[in-house]
């Protein structure tokens, strides 16, 4: 038997996460059960019984992992969004803290636990990176950020799926860098923190990984109906839902279905659940023209149908 890929996984989350991280966790085991899977964890708020839980998880499914405290550091005094974003808390900043906490791993996968893993993770620690201390994707969902000397949406990468390399990173200093921006120009990364400092320290030097990385909403387009979604997972790994959690009614990702079947086979009694969120009307509207779209691009008929009506109006 050939020897299994190893897979390096950083995730940090504080107790309100701790549901998603079993969906997580339950996604990820599914897809990677020919890999050798090693967590690294920093996770706060936790009993003992919540922690040996996940330990027992873990190790049922032949990974394994390992818990680690940030000491000296008091990230509850960092700066937080200051518009509202409510599923943010100070837990953003440990991923900064990860390179210096792990011994003995050259590459390590940095993955907030809003994802879900739906693919085969080995491939990506054989990137060639180029010399650059991470790899991301573009998120182009995001306004050009030139306070942050950023002057094109191709350039800002999203921060939730980040590819590490530990030895670069420690010598070019990104953690220092983005801890200093953090706190001498707090009120340049009200809108993404960690997300915003971690742009400006590795601006033009970092690597682009394949959307089908780090899934958000924006690449999954409306044209993909839901009857080719198994079709169209097939070459994706992994799902993030940033912004709207789907866990929440107002959730606007294509494939918040697919995280509901994980979370229904997550031991996490009532994972699947959705919590109804009250939306002003402006915010329902717009949830409402989200929905009309998807139906229209899901039903076939209705497709055809309007794309005959226009071949008559326009005759």
């Amino acid at each position: 038997m050939p020897d299994k890929h190893v897979i390096q996984l950083a995730l940090a989350f504080d107790k309100g996460y701790l549901t998603p991280f079993y969906t997580l966790l339950t996604s990820l085991f599914q897809h990677n059960s020919g890999n050798q899977v090693t967590l690294h964890v920093i996770a706060t708020g936790l009993t003992q019984v919540e922690q040996q839980g996940i330990v027992d998880f873990v190790v049922d499914r032949g990974g394994d992992i390992k818990f680690y405290v940030i000491e000296n550091v008091d990230v509850t005094q960092f700066v937080m969004p200051d518009h509202e974003v409510t599923y943010l808390s100070p837990a953003i900043y440990y991923r900064l803290f990860f390179p210096f906490l792990i011994r003995d791993v050259s590459r390590l996968l940095y993955i907030d636990v809003d994802t879900l893993v739906v693919g085969d993770l080995h491939e990506i620690f054989s990137f060639d990176m180029q010399n650059c201390p991470a790899a991301a994707v573009t998120d182009t969902d995001i306004p050009i950020r030139s306070e942050l000397g950023i002057f094109s949406t191709e350039e800002y990468f999203n921060s939730g799926v980040l590819l590490i390399d530990i030895p670069a990173w420690k010598k070019q200093q990104i953690t220092e860098k983005a801890l200093q921006i953090i706190q001498e120009k707090p009120q340049l990364i009200k809108q993404y923190p960690d997300q915003d400092a971690l742009n400006m320290a590795l601006k033009d030097n970092w690597f682009r990984l394949p959307t089908a990385y780090n899934l958000m909403r924006l690449y999954v387009p409306n044209e993909v109906p839901k009857r080719r979604f198994t079709e169209f997972l097939k070459a994706q790994k992994i799902i993030h839902y940033n912004g709207k959690k789907p866990w929440n009614s107002d959730c606007e990702h294509r494939l918040r279905h697919v995280y509901q079947h994980y979370a229904r086979l997550s031991p996490c009694a009532g994972a699947s659940s959705i919590k109804k969120v009250k939306l002003s009307k402006e915010k329902r509207d717009k949830l409402l023209r989200s929905r009309l779209i998807e139906f229209y691009f899901d039903s076939p008929e209705l497709m055809a149908f309007w794309r005959k009506l226009k071949t008559l109006m326009s005759r």
